[in-house]
């Protein structure tokens, strides 16, 4: 079967991911702040920028990262 795009019964829009990491300030002596990947869709999209302080509120949505699995010999993957 072949795959096409029926745009006409599409929805686009737009996202961006961005890494958050921690307030280094906030991390205790000698540990490293820790980072996150977000999604921000719509409006939020491009609104925060390097060195900005943000709050996200959201759904937190564990994505395994398969890549560092397969080199660890966890997971065969064919």
């Amino acid at each position: 079967k072949e795959w096409s795009l029926v745009r006409a019964e599409s929805v686009f829009v737009d996202w961006q991911r961005i890494k958050v990491q921690e307030n280094p300030d906030e991390v205790p002596a000698g540990s490293l702040p820790r980072t996150m990947d977000v999604i921000v869709r719509n409006k939020q999209v491009e609104t925060a920028k390097a060195g900005d302080k943000v709050v996200f509120t959201g759904t937190l949505v564990v994505v395994p990262d398969v890549g560092s699995m397969r080199m660890a010999g966890g997971v065969s993957v064919k």
